[in-house]
């Protein structure tokens, strides 16, 4: 990829760098993973305006040269916006926290339009209300799927036989899927999960995230499939995501202020 290039993209992340420049990551339709640098950018009136802030949904004009790391952004065109994230800050950091593992655990240049289309089609659920637990975890597990780094859910990874009759299940990151009661051994950081949860996390990694909020996820799946992805994402990755510590702190904060308002009920 060399020269003048058009893409579909929404930006993922944006920083300043010196006194006009930004520094710009972007999933693109044709290209994939994409970092540029948008010369004059926070002075532009007319060029970027604000078109280069995450969750932008735009279209792209670059210029790459070979032997280059970053691509030389030359304009950016906006087709749609989510400004409801701005004005939600759960939506926001749901989102933010969703770019941030897309950015993570795709490599720069690696063409995956089904990564594009997911991220677009959360964005269009998340910014018109969707049920956010349910599309986060849709969003993961479509996301692992699509990778090729979703966990076996559907039988013991190590006997391979499926799990039959049992009130919980042992989810193990280290081995990435679940294990029977014979075979869960010594392991310490195995993680219990319902049949129910698991079916839910077998569900999402196959169903279009455009059609999470046909399914009706009850709090307590919600929550353990929550606690299954949050170790595995960390897990994959090595580490916990700034917006994850963030996203933390923001439920952690509702659910203080539920308990509150349980307690002082009339």
């Amino acid at each position: 990829m060399t020269g003048h290039c058009a893409a579909l993209a929404v930006v993922l992340s944006s920083i300043d760098y010196g006194e006009s420049d930004k520094i710009v990551t972007f999933y693109t339709l044709e290209f994939g993973k994409l970092k540029g640098i948008a010369k004059g950018a926070k002075r532009s009136k007319k060029r970027f305006v604000n078109n280069l802030e995450p969750f932008s949904y735009i279209k792209l004009l670059f210029f790459q040269k070979p032997g280059r790391d970053l691509v030389m952004l030359e304009q950016a065109d906006i087709i749609g916006r989510f400004d409801s994230l701005l004005t939600d800050i759960d939506r926001l950091a749901f989102g933010s926290y969703c770019l941030e593992l897309l950015n993570e655990m795709t490599p720069e240049g690696q063409i995956n339009q089904k990564a594009f289309e997911l991220l677009l089609k959360f964005l269009v659920m998340l910014d018109q209300g969707a049920n956010i637990r349910t599309l986060v975890v849709f969003f993961e597990m479509r996301l692992l799927s699509i990778l090729g780094y979703h966990p076996h859910l559907d039988m013991c990874v190590v006997c391979k036989k499926i799990p039959d009759g049992v009130n919980k299940i042992f989810f193990s990151s280290a081995k990435s899927g679940i294990l029977c009661f014979n075979c869960r051994g010594q392991e310490k950081s195995l993680i219990l999960a319902s049949p129910g949860a698991i079916k839910f996390l077998m569900l999402a990694a196959k169903t279009d995230v455009d059609k999470a909020d046909r399914i009706a996820m009850p709090d307590w799946a919600a929550e353990e499939c929550k606690k299954v992805m949050d170790d595995f994402l960390r897990y994959q990755l090595g580490k916990e995501l700034k917006s994850k510590r963030f996203l933390d702190k923001i439920q952690a904060m509702g659910e203080g202020q539920e308990a509150i308002g349980r307690t002082y009920s009339p």
